[in-house]
């Protein structure tokens, strides 16, 4: 079957938006998924969805000026995609800094591949709960309806960006400090309880090395409250995550 310079065209364009999701989005965007990988899930993506597309889209004029157009702005509209739903991520990642700074964890980092720069122990274990979460709530498929539901609201070459759109990123962007103290909330505060504990206990038994005592007492109590948290972290994560995959639509239906 010999295919035209237009459905080369088109596919090429769906493939740069797929591909420019999966660099951004959640999980994908991670430097530990190989670059090959996200463009052969996107070029495999593009595949499925190019029957549903063709019917919709106009013949492209083969003008190479308006084609590089096109293609900045299909790469915009994958990257806002899966930038928009990073935010999330970025609030879990501020509630586990939190977290750990309190745990006393706050010397202890790593390198964050994503974004090469220092990460505490806390704030990567509870990014890699988030993506495993992710996963398991079926985040992934989400991404794929998005990218399809996309093409129904944002047709190739129908892209604008509105100031509804730019103003509902933005207070997206704002409510990251707020999703930091929501998910870490519960292990602040038994912490904090904690260690009013061990201010009564310094004075009532004065001889007692609360310092020594202290610091496994702080880190034994942090970590219980991650474990015995986790169903609340399951269910906040999931009516957050619903949020953000309603802010994406809703983006998607003013762009």
């Amino acid at each position: 079957m010999a295919y035209t310079e237009h459905q080369i065209l088109l596919f090429f364009l769906i493939l740069v938006r797929m591909t420019s999701l999966f660099i951004a989005a959640p999980v994908f965007s991670s430097r530990s998924v190989p670059m090959m990988f996200k463009v052969g899930l996107g070029g495999l993506v593009s595949l499925l969805i190019f029957p549903v597309v063709e019917p919709q889209t106009p013949d492209i004029a083969l003008d190479w000026l308006q084609v590089l157009v096109l293609v900045f702005t299909e790469m915009f509209t994958g990257v806002i995609i899966g930038f928009v739903l990073g935010f999330l991520f970025v609030g879990i990642e501020m509630a586990g800094e939190y977290i750990g700074l309190d745990m006393g964890f706050s010397m202890v980092q790593e390198i964050d591949p994503t974004f090469n720069q220092p990460l505490s122990v806390i704030a990567r274990l509870k990014t890699n709960m988030a993506m495993l979460v992710f996963l398991l709530l079926d985040g992934h498929h989400y991404l794929i309806e998005a990218l399809a539901y996309s093409y129904r609201t944002i047709p190739i070459g129908g892209w604008q960006l509105t100031q509804l759109a730019v103003q509902r990123i933005m207070r997206i962007s704002a409510e990251v400090f707020i999703i930091g103290i929501k998910i870490a909330a519960p292990a602040v505060v038994t912490l904090f309880l904690t260690s009013v504990a061990m201010g009564i206990i310094a004075r009532a038994v004065p001889q007692m090395n609360i310092f020594f005592v202290g610091i496994p007492l702080r880190m034994l109590a942090g970590f219980s409250a991650l474990i015995f948290g986790m169903p609340l972290f399951i269910y906040v994560f999931q009516k957050l995550l619903e949020q953000f995959e309603n802010n994406v639509t809703y983006i998607l239906q003013v762009m």
